[in-house]
């Protein structure tokens, strides 16, 4: 009775965060248990496995994995045959693999778990669809989302079979499922599947007012996606609304949506309402969290990217150089959040043309990087990669080759092999023999990528983007016959994602115009040009250089129409 009292205190600590105080209570309740009962007791190993909660509560995960793996062994011990209680320990090991990013070993002990809970299926279906959601959730963060997806719809069969009462849970799992969907860009099923979660959380559910806000910001993200932004501010205002219900007025989460809101006023163009909203946000962190410099630092963040995307770019970097400095003040010195706004500043250099300076930036983000991941990472590859491009754009052109293929061995090294970011670095070096007008080695680059994007991400944007280079290959080699047919594939792929491609088929449609009129095909010229100028003047003011692009090309289109007549 001792011990339970003491355990049951431990947890009441635990539940306040107080975690030296629940480790003292549940190390008195075990030493007294072991007093009493034979090292391998069932009841040891349930004392352990809380202490491993309280250790990965503390994020001290090692030694969490330490305590699980010692209760884990009892168990094996005292129940041999595949016990319903060894998998539950396997599932809390796979849920700590998971926050230290160990993904495949966590899918591992995962499997262990559920092939455990699938021999006792008639008394173990909440935790086998628990287990399938965990699973689904691992290869999410993988961004394998179309195995999360199906792990994911499993786990909700089983609970809409056995458990229809749990209407938390399922609200969860379709929440789920509709973000994978909209990494897929899948748009039309996510929202049905976020709506779905959100009517039964605003009907069984109401008091959870957190899941309401996540089902409401989600399905404003996938409007967002597809351009229909004024229905995404709705349900950002809605979630703002509730928030302020629930929230004092300078409440983080409030900044967070005041945030949302300016992303989608910037997608509309309204940059100055949207900077009026980050502000806001940004007085929020600066007054009420100070002590919080993350939220700070991307508050700034937020500013300067409006502000570059105005051509604003000396006041961008004066807020990129703010947040670089908090970061600064705050990270250690190879932090990559650093790297990330020496990165940022760079990207504003280029759009000046600031080659140099841009250049300077992302070797000391290099740096920095490669002090933090002395074995190759992804955001290494990224940066070779962004290097090699501006060297690409500096016509050094066998240096921009180098850091291009230092990215892919980085890429091919730590990313699945569906990764997009491998086709992205072939199409990155297909650009540098393009530039060189080595056109045969960069067609043999191209097609790699387009490939690659065909068979892992069909309909991707970037699918269309390695086309269109194919394109203009031929374009530039006067095949146009060629050239028109890849850069009608590449039209075909944007109309299938409207319309969140909208300034790409524009794009596109002014390429093939380009085509027909250099084939003399006049009337087909001008039929794609105006087609064109119809999108540009929906969306930019008059005096806009790609409205007089097109206005351009619609006369030396009748121009010329006008000289083979006569």
């Amino acid at each position: 009775n001792m011990a339970i009292t003491l355990i049951n205190i431990g947890t009441a600590f635990r539940e306040q965060q107080k975690f030296d105080e629940a480790i003292e209570y549940h190390q008195k309740a075990l030493e007294i248990q072991q007093k009493y009962y034979s090292s391998d007791n069932i009841i040891i190993a349930d004392t352990i496995n809380r202490l491993g909660h309280v250790l990965h509560d503390e994020r001290k995960y090692d030694a969490a994995i330490d305590y699980y793996q010692r209760a884990l062994s009892i168990q094996e011990n005292v129940y041999p045959n595949s016990h319903i209680e060894t998998s539950y320990t396997l599932s809390f090991i796979g849920n700590t693999l998971y926050e230290q990013k160990k993904y495949d070993e966590a899918i591992e002990v995962y499997r262990k778990a559920l092939a455990i809970q699938e021999k006792h299926y008639e008394l173990a279906h909440v935790d086998i669809a628990k287990n399938l959601n965990f699973i689904g959730v691992v290869l999410y963060s993988q961004e394998k989302y179309n195995e999360a997806v199906d792990f994911y719809q499993r786990s909700l069969t089983i609970r809409e079979k056995f458990h229809s009462f749990d209407d938390a849970g399922i609200a969860t799992v379709l929440n789920n499922i509709g973000n994978g969907l909209y990494w897929q860009r899948k748009y039309d099923k996510a929202i049905d599947f976020h709506q779905r979660a959100l009517i039964l959380r605003e009907n069984f559910d109401a008091a959870n007012h957190v899941g309401i806000v996540d089902s409401l910001i989600n399905i404003a993200n996938v409007l967002r996606d597809q351009e229909k932004y004024n229905e995404a501010i709705e349900f950002q205002q809605r979630a703002l609304m509730i928030r302020e219900e629930h929230y004092p007025s300078d409440h983080v989460k409030i900044a967070y949506s005041l945030g949302n809101i300016a992303i989608i006023l910037s997608k509309q163009t309204k940059y100055d309402e949207a900077l009026e909203f980050h502000q806001q946000a940004l007085k929020i962190y600066e007054k009420c969290f100070p002590s919080n410099p993350a939220d700070i630092a991307n508050g700034l963040i937020n500013i300067a990217d409006v502000l570059s995307t105005q051509g604003k770019y000396e006041e961008a970097i004066k807020f990129q150089q703010r947040a670089l400095t908090i970061r600064e003040e705050n990270y250690s010195s190879c932090h990559e959040k650093i790297a990330d706004s020496l990165k940022r500043i760079g990207d504003i250099r280029i759009d000046q043309i600031q080659y140099n300076l841009a250049l300077d930036c992302c070797e000391r983000a290099l740096t920095i990087l490669e002090k933090c991941h002395p074995s190759g990472h992804v955001n290494i590859a990224e940066n070779l990669r962004n290097i090699g491009i501006l060297l690409n754009m500096q016509e050094k052109y066998d240096e921009a080759l180098d850091f291009c293929q230092r990215a892919m061995a980085i890429y091919q090294q730590c990313c699945p092999s569906n990764h997009g970011s491998i086709a992205s670095c072939l199409n990155c070096i297909g650009n540098i023999f393009c530039s060189q007008e080595k056109y045969d080695e960069a067609l043999d680059f191209y097609y790699q990528a387009v490939t690659f994007y065909k068979k892992y991400v069909s309909n991707h944007p970037d699918t269309a983007t390695c086309l269109n280079n194919i394109a203009e290959v031929f374009k530039r080699q006067t095949k146009y016959n060629e050239a028109l047919d890849f850069q009608q594939q590449a039209l075909e792929i944007l109309k299938s994602n409207s319309p969140s491609d909208r300034f790409e088929i524009a794009g596109s449609l002014k390429s093939i115009g380009y085509i027909l009129l250099q084939q003399r095909k006049y009337d087909e010229s001008l039929d794609y040009y105006q087609q064109a100028l119809i999108i540009f003047e929906e969306y930019y003011p008059n005096d806009h250089i790609e409205i007089a692009d097109c206005l351009s090309w619609i006369a030396a289109n009748f121009d010329r129409n006008f000289q083979f007549d006569l």
